[in-house]
């Protein structure tokens, strides 16, 4: 039997209510999920969006490669120096000395830029600290009676103490290493100039001041280094 005009109406008027509940109800579980969960989600579908503490922890290891190249140059140069003192040239000391504040210099540039505000150390820590708030955020919209509510906010304010405290850290590595250039090649003049009017002895004790000065920075990685590691092995995995 053929439908009439009007119940063709009230079929797509049905259809058409139908499509528009379940759009809105697919909406309303969207927003039910936290959005931490659905960021999870997105990073199974993509292989390259990596979980932020774990890239965090990778960029330690950076920093830690770096730290330990630098703790190597320090004792190299320690021993250059010793070297320098056995020469009887004066020109070949100035040119070993001189050659030795140059690389120097360039190996705290590289500490430096493992430690820079735009290090990718330093984004790492930023997105962790910030899917922490999100999650954090997440938890406190939760009713009063949620599963581990009070217990979760409580752990996550911890975590992004922590994060604070490991960019204190990493700022405090990074003024000191910048304070330790501008050491750096303001003693290669006194350095040099000392050797050209004969006072070698003093020259090289001046440089020996120096590269054991570098010691700081090495110090004030590992604390970064440290203290990274122990603000990893008490947050919770974070996605963002």
């Amino acid at each position: 039997m053929k439908e009439t005009e009007h119940q063709t109406d009230s079929r797509r008027t049905g259809w058409r209510t139908a499509s528009l509940t379940a759009l809105i109800v697919f909406h309303a579980v969207l927003l039910a999920i936290p959005a931490w969960a659905q960021d999870t989600n997105y990073s199974a579908r993509n292989p390259n969006r990596t979980n932020p503490t774990v890239i965090l922890e990778n960029e330690m290891s950076n920093i830690r490669t770096s730290n330990a190249q630098l703790g190597a140059r320090i004792q190299t140069a320690m021993e250059k120096l010793d070297e320098v003192a056995r020469l009887t040239s004066e020109d070949e000391k100035e040119v070993q000395v001189d050659n030795l504040f140059f690389t120097l210099r360039d190996e705290v540039y590289g500490v430096l830029n493992k430690l820079d505000l735009n290090s990718d150390f330093a984004d790492a820590l930023n997105r962790a600290k910030e899917g922490t708030i999100v999650l954090k955020s997440w938890y406190e919209r939760q009713p009063p009676d949620y599963t581990n509510r009070e217990q979760s906010i409580a752990q996550l304010e911890r975590a992004i103490q922590e994060y604070d405290i490991v960019d204190e850290r990493l700022n405090q590595s990074r003024t000191l290493a910048q304070e330790k250039l501008s050491t750096i090649m303001r003693q290669h003049r006194v350095v040099l100039q000392e050797m050209k009017i004969g006072k070698v002895l003093e020259a090289i004790a001046a440089a020996r001041s120096v590269v054991e000065g570098l010691n700081d920075i090495t110090t004030a990685m590992t604390v970064v280094e440290e203290k990274t590691q122990q603000t990893l092995q008490s947050t919770v995995p974070i996605s963002n």
